[in-house]
């Protein structure tokens, strides 16, 4: 009998290629229900799992600029659903998990320097 193997990165990057059609259909289902607000809803989801794309496939998570990238949409992301999408503790918390990471990332890099 064989054994099939898992690799970790291979499946995260069919996930990865998932969330990202996901995401584009949702924005597409977005725009066509609340045309110009729901196109500013999705855009920075459409930043999001862009960003998340790029750094799974090139296997650049672990760099201080990909984190300061992906955090930053998860601010502006959280924001935009927050004041748009109906003012829900989910989006608020994001915005904040997402500013704490930016603060923390702004001390390692700060540490790094000296």
């Amino acid at each position: 009998m064989s054994r099939v193997r898992f690799d970790a990165a291979t499946v995260t990057k069919v996930f990865t290629a998932l969330l990202l059609l996901v995401s584009l259909a949702s924005v597409a289902g977005l725009v066509s229900e609340r045309g110009v607000r729901g196109l500013v809803q999705g855009v920075p989801i459409l930043y999001l799992v862009g960003v998340l794309f790029v750094g799974v496939f090139r296997d650049i998570t672990r760099t201080l600029r990909w984190q300061v990238a992906f955090f930053s949409g998860v601010v502006v992301w959280s924001l935009t659903d927050y004041f748009l999408g109906g003012r829900d503790q989910f989006s608020l918390l994001m915005g904040v998990a997402g500013s704490v990471m930016l603060v923390t990332l702004g001390f390692r890099y700060l540490q790094a320097e000296e």
